[in-house]
């Protein structure tokens, strides 16, 4: 993995920390199609243990939001301690505000593995506001979550 983007990562996952409060999650937000009631959402983590016996199953996914697209909102970054999976909007059809970062959130759709070329890691970057040209070669293997809807708790 290139090492920019492993020491933005890294800067990402080691201000989060220990940030979940014991606190049972509030929805104060949602964007994009209705999240199941049914069911408990389940952590980043064990989505990602069940990645090979989901297939393309929908599943509510908890963590915290760390990184959004600052151009319009179309991903964003969602981190359980130090795995993270980019979430991007089913047919592209709702964003979230650029300011949705460090909420915790609930994130209803598909998890994959998925394969970036440096030059979409490096357009990634850029739209995460990185203001220096940055070109990035190789491949990066990352965890991807195609959501259908997506509920926010404010900061408080």
């Amino acid at each position: 993995m290139p090492k920019l983007l492993v020491i933005i990562l890294s800067l990402t996952i080691s201000l989060i920390g220990a940030s979940y409060a014991e606190n049972p999650f509030s929805a104060d937000q949602s964007f994009g199609g209705q999240i199941p009631m049914e069911g408990q959402p389940i952590t980043l983590k064990e989505a990602i243990s069940q990645i090979g016996s989901a297939g393309d199953q929908f599943l509510k996914i908890e963590g915290q939001i760390t990184e959004v697209c600052q151009a319009k909102g179309c991903w964003m970054i969602l981190v359980e301690g130090d795995t993270y999976a980019r979430v991007t909007f089913e047919d592209y059809g709702f964003f979230v505000p650029t300011e949705t970062s460090m909420q915790r959130s609930v994130i209803y759709g598909q998890l994959s593995e998925r394969t970036l070329s440096g030059q979409e890691a490096a357009h990634f970057a850029q739209d995460a506001g990185s203001q220096s040209k940055i070109e990035l070669e190789g491949e990066i293997k990352e965890y991807s979550i195609l959501a259908r809807g997506v509920q926010l708790e404010n900061r408080s």
